[in-house]
């Protein structure tokens, strides 16, 4: 098994200080609630990177054309559980939406799964694609009806994520303008739809009018968190904010959490480091000459470069959260995500 130090290096770094990080917000709660918190951080270490890194090399052992056998499989297998989500039998416990398959205590986001699934379905069809429209036509629908169930869940964030990285892959391939314009009105129909959903219209308003204390408490707190860091920050561990309590501090928030106790030397060098992370996929993809591996490698990296964007964002101007890979609790992203790294390593060796 062939290994790319560059791109493992910045898996590691990034994986080493999202555990310091989570580590330090972990202590804070347990000692309010043991009970509730008490193993949190033994499934983070399960879920979030003992796991993840497990499927990391797993897919960095695959040959690109193994990878093609086992993707119709995977794409369906996550749409079918993204399907069942829906169904009250199988979704969480006094949850409203359906963005979590739960059955005997075990639950998962199926639409972690579909995104990238998806995204290596469209790059082994682009050659298809690119010679017969009807082939353009069928992926319209695909892309259409999984991002139908994703807007209905509802997760309109996860939407915007999923389409921009399809779009991604289709630019990156240098595929028709014209179609590369209409699924990008789309983008922008769905979100202008979306937004007209009570709960979010009710947040855009409530910042817009400056009523940051009713109805964006948590855009306010990580706002003072961050300010609060200043040049250098408080030091690793001494965040005050995780004291008072942030909303969302292990996901949605959790650069807030790294941005305090690291101040803005940290936070840029943590921005760097996903850039560089993001320059590698992206550079990797300018390098193949396979328009199927050039395709996968411009969608997740704008998969990867969204997220990011969307995240610190959220904790500074936005009023939409998700996580932040390999900081914010959540084993369902992060494994996606590295079969999506796995992938990445393999395609220089495949």
């Amino acid at each position: 098994m062939k290994i790319d130090l560059t791109l493992f290096s910045i898996l590691l770094i990034l994986t080493f200080l999202g555990l310091y990080t989570f580590y330090g917000i972990y202590l804070v709660l347990s000692a309010k609630d043991h009970s509730q918190y008490g193993n949190l951080f033994l499934k983070f270490l399960l879920g979030n990177i003992f796991l993840p890194y497990i499927i990391f090399f797993i897919f960095s052992l695959l040959t690109w054309k193994t990878i093609k056998k086992i993707t119709l499989p995977l794409f369906i297998f996550s749409l079918i559980f993204t399907i069942l989500a829906f169904l009250p039998f199988f979704q969480l416990p006094n949850q409203p939406t359906a963005r979590w398959f739960y059955f005997q205590n075990i639950s998962f986001q199926p639409t972690e799964f579909l995104k990238i699934s998806t995204l290596l379905l469209m790059a082994f069809l682009i050659n298809l694609i690119k010679r017969n429209k009807d082939y353009f036509f069928i992926s319209l629908f695909i892309l259409g009806f999984c991002g139908f169930l994703i807007y209905k869940q509802p997760a309109l964030t996860n939407l915007i994520i999923f389409i921009l990285a399809i779009v991604g892959g289709f630019l990156g391939v240098k595929f028709s303008f014209r179609n590369v314009l209409i699924v990008g009105i789309l983008i922008v129909i769905i979100f202008l739809v979306g937004l007209t959903q009570e709960f979010r219209l009710k947040r855009v308003l409530g910042i817009l009018s400056g009523d940051e204390i009713n109805i964006a408490f948590q855009l306010r707190q990580t706002r003072l968190a961050i300010s609060s860091g200043g040049l250098f920050g408080k030091g690793i561990g001494n965040s005050e904010f995780k004291l008072i309590g942030v909303p969302l501090m292990m996901t949605d928030s959790i650069f807030a959490i790294f941005a305090e106790e690291t101040g803005f030397i940290g936070s840029l060098i943590l921005i760097s480091l996903f850039l560089s992370l993001i320059f590698y996929i992206f550079n990797l993809g300018r390098k193949v000459n396979n328009e199927e591996k050039k395709f996968f490698a411009y969608g997740f990296g704008t998969m990867i470069s969204v997220q990011v964007f969307i995240h610190i964002a959220s904790n500074t101007i936005l009023t939409t959260g998700v996580p932040l890979p390999f900081f914010s609790y959540g084993p369902s992203n992060i494994i996606a995500l590295m079969i999506g790294f796995g992938i990445i390593n393999s395609l220089k060796y495949s």
